[in-house]
């Protein structure tokens, strides 16, 4: 019996000592500004400094907990899937956990960067051609300044979680406000007088229905989350499925997921085209390609 007891007694201390050294380490974690805001994405007014308000204290917990149980529901992912992940998704997985496991949020600004990069600004160009195209220059206005930039001024997982779900809900946009224009075109030609009339009313119908109320849902969803089988339930049935947006996000994921990932021959043409010409309308064309093949 005393055996027993002793034995109970060891395994309750090494959980205690456990314990003790999970929350030095978190203090040490919480008190790194870079941490908190790069990977938390807490705002740290110029007036605070360590040891933190009461208040900043809290929000800094909070975040804390939720990165820390989307960093397991990654994890748990990765292990129920074993080898049949593949691919895209794989990749995905893997970012996503090397970016909340990167403590200084290096990694996780570097794929925000590539969002933005290689889908995001691309997608802008491509929207803001057409619209102007159309005399549309006031909803695109709206979309830049609603969605664009609040989405990209993000910070933390939930900034980048935002921003990949931006990077898809533009493709989408992109490609529902192109069917609407073809619809049109049907039935009057670009000539004709209440041409650009009909375009501009079904624009304004595009904005409210399309992109403006959804994106909030969206965003509202994304809020709360803290899974991320949730996340892609949320952001899959705009294009699909959440094998396509993950096959979307793909440009820009791969590179910092694996070392050697394999390029297509158009992103291979492409990176060879922009290595020295970022600016060159050659660089601007390949990437918007790319960015919208899926």
């Amino acid at each position: 019996m005393s055996n027993y007891i002793s034995i109970k007694w060891d395994r309750f201390l090494a959980e205690e000592q456990q314990r003790d050294l999970y929350l030095k380490n978190r203090a040490v974690l919480l008190s790194d500004p870079e941490y908190v805001t790069g990977v938390l994405g807490v705002q740290i007014p110029l007036t605070e400094g360590y040891p933190w308000s009461s208040a900043l204290t809290e929000q800094i917990i909070q975040e804390h907990l939720l990165v820390e149980t989307f960093l397991s529901s990654v994890g748990d992912y990765l292990k129920e899937k074993g080898k049949n992940i593949i691919g895209p998704m794989k990749h995905f997985m893997q970012l996503l956990y090397k970016s909340i496991k990167d403590k200084s949020g290096q990694i996780l600004k570097q794929f925000k960067v590539n969002l933005y990069t290689l889908i995001i600004k691309p997608l802008q160009g491509k929207l803001m051609k057409i619209l102007y195209k159309f005399k549309l220059q006031k909803i695109y206005g709206w979309i830049k300044t609603n969605l664009i930039d609040p989405a990209v001024g993000g910070d933390g997982l939930r900034g980048l979680l935002n921003l990949a779900g931006l990077a898809v809900f533009l493709r989408g946009g992109l490609k529902a406000f192109n069917n609407l224009v073809e619809k049109i075109m049907d039935k009057l030609t670009p000539e004709a007088p209440e041409f650009l009339k009909a375009i501009g009313e079904a624009a304004k119908e595009w904005l409210q229905n399309i992109i403006a109320e959804p994106w909030e849902k969206i965003k509202a969803a994304v809020a709360q989350v803290v899974d991320v089988k949730k996340w892609l339930e949320i952001v899959g049935p705009i294009v699909g499925s959440g094998a396509m947006v993950v096959q979307m996000l793909h440009p820009a994921v791969k590179g910092l997921a694996t070392a050697g990932a394999a390029s297509s021959p158009e992103e291979k043409a492409c990176f060879r085209i922009c290595k020295h010409r970022k600016r060159s309308p050659e660089c601007v064309n390949c990437r918007a390609e790319i960015a919208t093949q899926f």
